[in-house]
């Protein structure tokens, strides 16, 4: 049996301005981790034959690249969408469980 995991990390930016906080922002980004290798190699190749790119910045746990041109996503596409779209539809894994508190999903395919 395989896994794959979509993993959520978020950022929280606090912006202070004389020790006063005056907003604070939160960025997501997602990281994709297969227990097999090569399905990680798939999984770029599907996106570069859609003209994007699927990179991970390790030292700042963020997802970097172009997004993949899939015609079902047409205006608000994250990459959370692209990753559940090919696990699900084109590499014909199954939802298996989330990973709390609501940090990401689990996939299994046998």
């Amino acid at each position: 049996m395989y896994t794959a995991k979509i993993i959520r990390h978020r950022h929280k930016f606090h912006h202070y301005m004389n020790d006063d906080l005056k907003s604070v922002t939160e960025e997501t980004h997602f990281k994709i981790v297969f227990s097999e290798p090569a399905e990680f190699d798939q999984f770029r190749e599907w996106i570069k034959q859609h003209d994007g790119e699927y990179n991970y910045n390790k030292e700042e746990s963020k997802q970097e690249g172009k997004f993949p041109k899939v015609p079902m996503f047409h205006d608000e596409i994250c990459w959370c969408d692209i990753m559940t779209y090919y696990l699900l539809h084109v590499a014909q894994y199954k939802f298996y469980d989330t990973i709390s508190p609501y940090k990401g999903e689990v996939y299994i395919k046998e």
